[in-house]
């Protein structure tokens, strides 16, 4: 396993290579790299992510994947967001957000009992205080208890294949002004023609960021989906 000052020098140049910087960096490294520390831990234990992948895959196909939306929320604005991360798994995109951006609100969704114990013990083991885990799965024409009047400007998912299914669930959630960012690999220009042809005027795709992961240079899509009548 990777040591700790290797896991900082592979994110450091991973995120040289992808343009960002991190607010306070030394500190948002080491962070980070505990974090990975206690996920090779415990999936050791439980499935969190898949065995056969390399300390340096983790890192970039997880870590450096999530940190891509940093992108969509500039330093001086990350006070006044909030993320709603449905179906985290492991933490990914928003705990990781959360850790380099102490500042920015997230509340976690994860159904899975193994899980929402590891989570919990990264938000106490790094002391993080603006993140909160729930629990919960989202259902279908159904308004989930626990966010009850709640609503978020960011609301993200890496777990949903289908555009249109997401955005159908985290509708209730959004506020008025808020985008529901898709997380995409290449083959995301069907699923976008599909979900404009599904949404019939409700939603809209009004942003896309093509990315690229710094080391594997595998494609990456970012579709930001707004409220029909609301500007970009």
């Amino acid at each position: 396993m990777l040591a700790i000052s290797d896991v900082e020098h592979f994110l450091v140049q991973g995120l040289g290579l992808m343009g960002l910087t991190l607010g306070n960096q030394a500190e948002a490294l080491e962070r980070l790299a505990l974090y990975f520390l206690e996920l090779k831990k415990w999936n050791s234990k439980i499935n969190l992510v898949a065995r056969a992948l390399s300390d340096e895959q983790i890192l970039e196909n997880h870590f450096l994947d999530s940190l891509t939306l940093l992108s969509l929320l500039p330093p001086e604005n990350q006070a006044q967001e909030s993320v709603l991360d449905v179906g985290t798994g492991a933490g990914f995109p928003g705990l990781v957000l959360n850790t380099v951006c102490q500042e920015l609100s997230v509340v976690l969704l994860e159904p899975r009992k193994n899980r929402y114990y590891f989570l919990k013990h990264i938000i106490r083991t790094l002391a993080l205080q603006e993140v909160e885990v729930l629990a919960v799965r989202l259902g279908e024409n159904t308004r989930t208890e626990e966010l009850e009047g709640r609503q978020f400007s960011f609301v993200t998912s890496r777990a949903f294949a289908d555009m249109h299914e997401f955005v159908s669930l985290a509708a209730p959630y959004l506020s008025r002004v808020g985008r529901i960012i898709c997380m995409k690999g290449p083959g995301a220009a069907q699923e976008m023609e599909n979900f404009t042809r599904l949404e019939k005027g409700n939603f809209y795709v009004a942003e896309t960021k093509r990315l690229q992961l710094p080391f594997s240079k595998a494609e990456r899509m970012l579709v930001s989906i707004r409220r029909s009548g609301q500007e970009p």
